[in-house]
Formats: C-alpha cells, structure tokens, sequence
C-alpha cells in the first residue's frame, strides 16, 4: 500500500492494524487519516508504513503537555473517587474526583481542576500483542463544546493508565 495525499483513512488504518496491531475506531482512523494527508501534501511525497507509524505516535499517543499525569490512586466505595497528581506548565497540584468508573472519575477530577468542557465519547482498548505481558493500547474521543472531536492513545502494560494516557492525550490536542 501507497501512502500519498489521496490516501483514506481506510488504508492507513489496514498499514496501522496489519503492520503494527494498533486496531484505531473509524473516526480516529478519519483524524488520523487528516493529519497524514497534510503531512504527504507538505512533504510532497508518498509516505512509509513507518512514517505513518511516527506520525501517529507523535500526535496521539502518550503525549504528556501541557497536562501531564503524575499519580493516580482509586477508592471503590460509592462509585469510585480518585485522586490525581497533575504536573501542567510545571506546577505539581492535587484534585480529586468522583465517577461510575476509573476513567469517569479521572476524567471528572480533570474537568474541575482546569474547568475543561468536553464529553468523552469513544472508549476503545484492546491488547497490542497475544501474551500475558502484553502492552495494552486504549483510545479515547473527546468531543469539545463546538462538536469537534479530540483524540487520543495511551500505551502501557496496565490498560487502566493506558485509558488515563490516552485521555490526558486527548486533553492534551485540544
């Protein structure tokens, strides 16, 4: 497969799953397929399986600033509250937040500390390889106040900080 400008989001998601195991969600795949066009058309040339690979990487995954996370740690009682160690533009601070889940509530703790207005509305993880010490991949899709959507991934050994990577990511390209 040819990677250029005229390249869809169906065949940079077929380089991405079959190459390396990365199994985005459609409108991922569409962002993703956006920013690999701009860059072919900048380059003005077809692009690697690998240069799609680094594109990908660069933009969504794991991409710590400004918002980065520093801890976090769980209680299940009534729902499940967390609290968070957030380092953004240097400044370390504490918030706790409250949710049906361990996303819900990070993702709650976040909204509070910096007055973020956004719904998360794609959540997708799945294992990146077939073995018990097998990285996990999450994506997450946050939709904005003006319906635009951001995305993110995480990648990490524990599919619950991949899922908080990914949606710190997803905060992060805001």
């Amino acid at each position: 497969i040819r990677i250029n400008s005229q390249s869809g989001k169906g065949g940079i998601g077929y380089i991405l799953q079959s190459k390396y195991g990365f199994d985005l969600p459609a409108k991922f795949r569409e962002d993703l397929g956006y920013t690999v066009k701009d860059v072919s058309d900048k380059a003005h040339k077809e692009l690697s399986a690998a240069e799609v690979l680094d594109i990908f990487q660069r933009t969504y995954v794991n991409i710590e600033g400004p918002v980065q996370m520093l801890e976090c740690h769980f209680v299940q009682g009534d729902g499940i509250s967390t609290e968070i160690t957030i380092m953004k533009y240097g400044e370390k601070k504490v918030y706790h937040g409250k949710g049906n889940g361990r996303l819900d509530a990070v993702s709650n703790a976040l909204k509070k500390a910096y007055e973020l207005k956004f719904n998360l509305v794609t959540y997708q993880e799945h294992a990146l390889e077939k073995s018990s010490s097998s990285k996990a991949i999450a994506y997450v899709g946050i939709q904005k106040p003006d319906g635009t959507l951001s995305w993110g991934a995480g990648v990490d050994p524990d599919i619950i900080r991949a899922s908080i990577d990914a949606l710190v990511t997803a905060i992060n390209n805001r």
